[in-house]
């Protein structure tokens, strides 16, 4: 099963194509590797690999000798994870114009459509239908969740033979019969499922016929290096899943249905009688939008909403407080907290996170040796800012918490005296090794050091890049980042100095030390350990020598709170920053979704502008809003609603064959090209 060996691929670069989106959003021509599918070597299904031998003596008849062995490839067939789906178009719940695009699904998954083979080879076993509100008012289409027995063909009680020479497939219920698909099912009839019961004449007039389904799945193979991070089989290559008809005005419901055991029905002719008048569909997915031209739930409308509500970190009050000392305060992102000092009576105090509006001084305190001392009190007010305090206490708890950092702690710190010596030796173990850790660690008992180390090494760079701070150290209250709105900051070195001291502070035995673990020498290390964690995560060789120092360099980032992130997930980023280019460093040090729909992004240097772009690999399918497409290779001007809609009352189907042909596309790959729009861009500013 090797996808180099499997693959059909189609490279082409697209087109410029449609011009119609929102009047802020710049175009951009996508730079995408088509594929029309998948081929696996074995469709999921059972076999039986039989061994023959034949051993012929001297003057004796040949012996033959056999050995079979039954096996099976498994595949999805019922149900598919919900983490398989990578993205929807239009997203869940979304509401705009969508009447010229064509739904589709995104799986990351780059092999799943092809995993079972209904009919011919290149032919995908999962379809999109779009189902209108008004067609589900018509009780033509009924959504249930029922079990594998709901899919039982009838059959006489005195009948005894084999399912699979039942003539016709169908199960009584309570509302009449059913057509249930046609293939063999050994799996526990309990076994729950999700059912769509169609009626037969709609589902004719919207499903693709049997020459369109290959058209409507492809791969796509796009550059992940600007994503926040995805956990794939095959970084960076998707499936594609798209519809064959455009969104009906109002509430539109778009299925993903097994199409598997339904070939001999689409075969036939529409006028061939059928012993039930309905199907009922596997439902793999589901998900539902609204399609109205007062919407902006389109990737462009909400980006223009983030570029308006795009500030600095900090609480902006409608009016004041009445008092000038907490206006400035909250606009600094500091919130008060209660405080209880041990020897004394409750109070609050000030606190802040890592995340700043305001460039912050570099202390010059070599280190914190606890948290008392590294409170700061207001004198003229008499209120302590707990901040840095709250920092040490945390690094402390997590490094206590983390099997990581104490596994290193015994093979490093014995026999050293301060964090100065445990930096020195965690860095020459690793310039000794360092070769080792390109590649997977492996399990043999003379590598363990070594895995100690790399899963050390792991862990204090995802502390400094601040990974394991929960979100409230980091937001500590929602008027800091609102719905839909994009905030910059600056990272406060202080604050993860305080962090870091505090997780140091148990590998240590004597902090009396004259350098008490010298910062300049602990920052050395943790320099190359972070650059290094950033450029692997990308596939990239980690530049041994940076340089910058990590610790000392200004860091600058965003955090971005929309419906973008989980409606358009691998967002596509682009920093511009006032950092020194540097191609052995990263430029962005971290990007990924700290919370339900939040983003977190930290780059080197000051930033001056992000670019976000429309992930690739869900780029949209459609037409002008004319309706009408131009053919890359003719020139020609397609007009798709006008003279390439399925004719009757069931609206917007598209006879996507006729289409190929006016096309005149070779595959799916080179068909998506010419159906694809340009991804959208917005550019934001850090005023």
């Amino acid at each position: 099963m090797f996808a180099s060996e499997s693959y059909k691929p189609t490279h082409w670069p697209a087109p410029s194509l449609l011009n119609h989106f929102h009047p802020q959003i710049t175009q951009m021509a996508p730079d995408i590797t088509f594929y029309d599918n998948y081929e696996a070597p074995l469709p999921a299904g059972t076999y039986r690999l039989v061994l023959q031998q034949t051993v012929q003596l001297e003057g004796d008849a040949p012996r033959h000798y056999y050995r079979d062995q039954n096996f099976e490839i498994l595949s999805p067939r019922y149900s598919i994870d919900a983490n398989e789906i990578q993205a929807y178009f239009p997203p869940n719940g979304g509401v705009a114009d969508y009447t010229n695009t064509l739904p589709h699904l995104v799986l990351g998954t780059r092999n799943l459509p092809w995993e079972r083979r209904p009919g011919s080879a290149g032919e995908p076993w999962l379809a999109l239908l779009v189902v209108s509100e008004q067609e589900v008012t018509d009780g033509k289409a009924v959504f249930k969740t029922g079990t594998l027995a709901d899919l039982v063909p009838n059959r006489p009680d005195d009948l005894r033979i084999e399912d699979a020479s039942l003539t016709d497939w169908w199960h009584p219920d309570v509302n009449g019969r059913v057509l249930v698909p046609k293939f063999i099912r050994k799996d526990d009839l309990k076994t729950p499922v999700r059912l769509l019961d169609l009626d037969l004449g709609l589902f004719r007039k919207i499903c693709p016929v049997r020459n369109e389904l290959p058209l409507l799945a492809h791969i796509r193979h796009v550059d992940i290096d600007n994503k926040v991070p995805l956990e794939m089989v095959a970084d960076g290559e998707f499936s594609v899943v798209v519809a064959n008809r455009f969104p009906q005005s109002g509430v539109n419901t778009v299925y993903l249905i097994s199409l598997e055991g339904w070939t001999e029905l689409l075969d036939l002719p529409e006028t061939t009688q059928q012993p039930a008048s309905r199907v009922r569909l596997i439902t793999l997915g589901s998900w539902t939008f609204i399609n109205d031209k007062n919407g902006h739930d389109t990737f462009g409308g909400l980006m223009q909403q983030l570029k308006n509500d795009s500030t600095v970190f900090g609480v902006k009050l409608p009016g004041t407080s009445g008092e000038e000392y907490v206006d400035k305060a909250l606009q600094r992102g500091y919130v008060p907290l209660d405080y209880k000092p041990v020897d004394s009576t409750p109070t609050f105090g000030w606190y802040r996170g890592p995340l700043a509006p305001l460039a912050r001084t570099r202390l010059t305190q070599t280190v914190f040796d606890r948290a008392d001392a590294a409170m700061i009190i207001d004198t003229a007010k008499g209120i302590l800012d707990l901040s840095y305090a709250s920092a040490w206490e945390l690094g402390r708890l997590l490094a206590l918490s983390s099997p990581a950092f104490v596994k290193g702690l015994r093979l490093f710190v014995e026999g050293r005296q301060n964090a100065d010596e445990f930096a020195k030796d965690v860095e020459e173990f690793l310039k000794l090794h360092r070769s080792s850790f390109k590649d997977k660690v492996s399990d043999d008992k003379s590598f363990e050091q070594i895995k100690i180390a790399d899963d050390l090494v792991e862990w204090i760079a995802r502390l400094v890049l601040l990974y394991p701070v929960p979100f409230h150290y980091l937001i500590p209250h929602q008027s800091l980042l609102p719905s839909e709105s994009l905030r910059f900051f600056h990272l406060d070195d202080n604050w993860v100095d305080a962090l870091v001291d505090g997780a140091f502070s148990i590998a240590v035995r004597s902090l009396d030390d004259k350098r008490k673990g010298l910062r300049a020498e602990l920052q050395s290390s943790l320099s190359k350990i972070v650059y290094q964690h950033r450029l692997r995560l990308q596939g990239k060789n980690p530049q041994w020598d940076p340089s910058e120092t990590y610790m000392s360099s200004p860091k600058s980032g965003f955090l971005l709170r929309s419906r973008i992130v989980t409606g358009w997930p691998g967002v596509e980023l682009s920093v511009k920053t006032n950092a020194a280019s540097d191609p052995n460093l990263p430029e962005i040090l971290r990007f990924d979704q700290i919370a339900d729909g939040v983003l977190f992004c930290l780059a080197r240097g000051l930033i001056q502008e992000v670019t976000f772009r429309e992930p690739r690999e869900g780029i949209t399918f459609g037409v002008g809003s004319d309706g009408k497409l131009k053919a890359a290779k003719t020139g020609s001007t397609v007009d798709v609603k006008k003279d390439l809609l399925r004719p009757g009352p069931t609206g917007g189907v598209v006879e996507i064959a006729k289409l190929q042909e006016q096309l005149t596309s070779s595959g799916s790959a080179e068909f998506a090209t010419q159906m694809i729009r340009k991804p959208e861009e917005q550019s934001i500013k850090w005023a």
